[in-house]
């Protein structure tokens, strides 16, 4: 039996350590053999702590050095985790979750400048964007809706800052997904994509997910009405927002799904093992499409 620890492997059997095989004493050296695979670095071997068998071994001269050692190794992995962790398609995830969020926050404070505006003013057509320009265009009359008039202007003027700081997030997503993910934003588009990677957590798990996952993701509330019997099972999650299914009649939305979420799980392998774009996906993809759209072009009759 082997046990590998932060600075060596010890081989034991029934008698306890018969082999003991020490690392380099050099810290690039033992931060790239522990980044490898999680070695033990607290505890012990045969029932001797860890510190008192490296100064045994003669690995550290004393506790204070040993201590010293597994101090600095253990601050340099978790810079180096950190930095792994900070992989592009993480950076989009952030991205696209900031959007979402955003967008939550602009329509509350639409709506809330919109009643202030019909308060104040009249009913208006005008959308949240539209109405936020209209009213810092308006005039001071100098009338008692003045001190109202200001306040909304201010108003307006944050909320047309977040929708700039939204198109500018918009912009940097539009920009890098093709370079992370190039299969899968051909496939269901930059916003799409980077929505379905939020979701699966990262393109790695996202590569590995089956089609039939693919095709609900995003449906978990309808998901688990139907595992408790009260509902009848998703034939779609976000991939609904795909305007091949979101256009689609309802009665072949469930096969165009089924097709579109076979083609993002095959394009996420496409960029996880191998990045580059393979253009049949999509062609492949609008020719299964337009094969259910001929064999099933109206509602089939309950008899």
């Amino acid at each position: 039996m082997q046990v590998r620890t932060w600075f060596g492997n010890f081989t034991l059997d029934e008698d306890g350590i018969i082999d003991v095989e020490l690392f380099r004493k050099d810290l690039d050296y033992l931060i790239k053999i522990n980044i490898k695979e999680p070695l033990l670095m607290r505890g012990s071997v045969a029932g001797t702590n860890l510190r008192d068998l490296a100064i045994k071994y003669g690995f550290a001269d004393s506790g204070y050095e040993y201590d010293r050692m597994l101090h600095e190794l253990s601050i340099e992995l978790a810079r180096k985790q950190i930095t792994q962790a900070a992989t592009p398609d993480r950076r989009i995830i952030a991205a696209v979750e900031a959007i979402d969020d955003l967008d939550e926050t602009m329509n509350i404070l639409a709506e809330r400048l919109k009643e202030w505006y019909i308060l104040n003013f009249e009913k208006t057509p005008l959308k949240p964007e539209e109405l936020a320009k209209h009213i810092i265009g308006i005039k001071d009359t100098g009338n008692s809706f003045n001190a109202d008039l200001i306040i909304m202007q201010g108003f307006a003027s944050s909320l047309l800052g977040l929708y700039d700081t939204r198109n500018s997030i918009e912009g940097y997503i539009r920009e890098n997904m093709p370079i992370i993910a190039p299969n899968l934003t051909n496939i269901a588009g930059h916003i799409l994509g980077a929505r379905l990677l939020s979701i699966a957590g990262s393109l790695n798990r996202l590569s590995s997910m089956p089609s039939s996952t693919v095709q609900v993701i995003g449906a978990s509330n309808a998901l688990f009405k139907h595992l408790k019997g009260k509902a009848p099972s998703p034939k779609h999650g976000l991939i609904f927002r795909h305007p091949l299914v979101n256009t689609a009649p309802k009665w072949q939305r469930g096969r165009i799904a089924r097709a579109l979420a076979s083609k993002i799980s095959l394009a996420a392998r496409y960029d996880f093992y191998s990045g580059e774009l393979n253009e049949t996906l999509l062609e492949e993809l609008k020719t299964k499409v337009e094969f259910i759209r001929k064999q099933h072009p109206v509602k089939k009759s309950r008899n």
